[in-house]
């Protein structure tokens, strides 16, 4: 008995030694004039795309590769964050030219929305990156958290909070600021139930940017380079700044409330249900929330009759939901918890000029 219980004892030591071989995936090959394209989930570093030259942190875009940087006329707030913006368009792909709403991108463009706050000894405090990947079954949203070291971007799925002390408007704040998971990115970015950007429109990119090479209209970039198909438009619209005291307060208001509210705030949104649309181009005064009653009461309502009283901001729902800072009644629901100070003023003195 002894003798043949000796090899199963043998037996079960061996398969106690054995230790699990882990393989981790094999980084893409960098190649100078490419970006690397994920065939399923996000690569795990923000390296690994090849956007930039260099050092990734330098954020140098791979023009060879065809990444361009690019800006907006109105930006969405996002607690006084600074952003740096690129796109990459495949070699010999196009976006049609189209003046209705958010450009349609092809299949394989990337956007990449960088997040970083300016410290007052003149670096930056990168916080994270943001990728929009266009895939044959629509748009896949990836996020990246930048180091300690500020050296490269990790891929998180779960998001999270970091606590932050920041200098914006003159005065020092300090928040929690919101790194979104996967399934938060479809709050703002949700179109008729898909994934969607909200930025890249004809209007909002009407503007000059300082490129490398020299500044230059920006649609007018995009055409020279192939990637925006041409037009026989010619009085090509723009929506302006918020700053901007040239253009009208009321276009100001507009383009304000269609990037940083009409992506939920559309017929197609997440907030279709509230029957308040804030397109740019709603010319309906109802659905536009001109004496309008809210769809629910509640405590979003702050106790007010009507999403816009005409010639009475501090009696507006919208401006209400705007300045609160109670998570079931402040606008937008995430992405902000500090009040946008300058666009509270622009719209309070649109609504009181009705």
């Amino acid at each position: 008995m002894l003798v043949l219980l000796f090899p199963l004892l043998l037996q079960c030591n061996e398969t106690e030694d054995i230790i699990p071989t882990i393989i981790e995936p094999t980084p893409p090959e960098t190649v100078l004039n490419e970006v690397n394209f994920p065939d399923g989930k996000g690569f795990e570093l923000l390296s690994a795309y090849n956007f930039f030259e260099g050092e990734v942190a330098d954020l140098i875009p791979n023009t060879e590769a065809g990444v361009l940087p690019y800006d907006l006329n109105t930006a969405l707030f996002s607690d006084y964050a600074s952003k740096r913006r690129f796109i990459y368009i495949p070699d010999g792909q196009q976006i049609p030219f189209d003046t209705a709403g958010v450009l349609e991108l092809p299949i394989g463009a990337i956007l990449i929305k960088h997040f970083y706050y300016p410290e007052p000894n003149g670096t930056d405090d990168y916080i994270e990156t943001r990728l929009l990947i266009r895939k044959a079954d629509g748009w896949q949203p990836e996020t990246y958290e930048w180091n300690d070291e500020q050296t490269d971007a990790k891929r998180t799925v779960i998001g999270g909070t970091r606590q932050l002390t920041v200098t914006a408007n003159g005065e020092q704040r300090t928040f929690n600021y919101l790194i979104p998971n996967q399934n938060q990115c479809t709050n703002c970015h949700a179109n008729n139930a898909k994934i969607q950007p909200i930025g890249p429109t004809i209007p909002n990119l009407n503007k000059l940017y300082d490129y490398a090479d020299g500044p230059a209209n920006q649609l007018d970039k995009w055409q020279t380079q192939g990637i925006l198909g041409n037009t026989s438009i010619t009085d090509i619209p723009q929506w302006a700044s918020i700053d901007d005291n040239a253009v009208s307060l009321h276009n100001r208001a507009r383009a304000y409330l269609a990037v940083n509210c009409s992506s939920c705030h559309s017929r197609e949104g997440s907030a279709a249900n509230s029957g308040l649309y804030l397109e740019y181009d709603n010319r309906d005064s109802l659905s536009l929330g001109f004496w309008k009653t809210p769809v629910a009461a509640g405590n979003g309502s702050g106790g007010l009759s009507f999403a816009i009283h005409p010639g009475a901001a501090d009696q507006s729902i919208l401006l209400f939901r705007m300045i609160s800072d109670e998570v079931e009644g402040r606008m937008p629901e995430i992405g902000r918890e500090l009040l946008h100070e300058e666009g509270i003023d622009l719209i309070r003195e649109w609504i009181d000029s009705m």
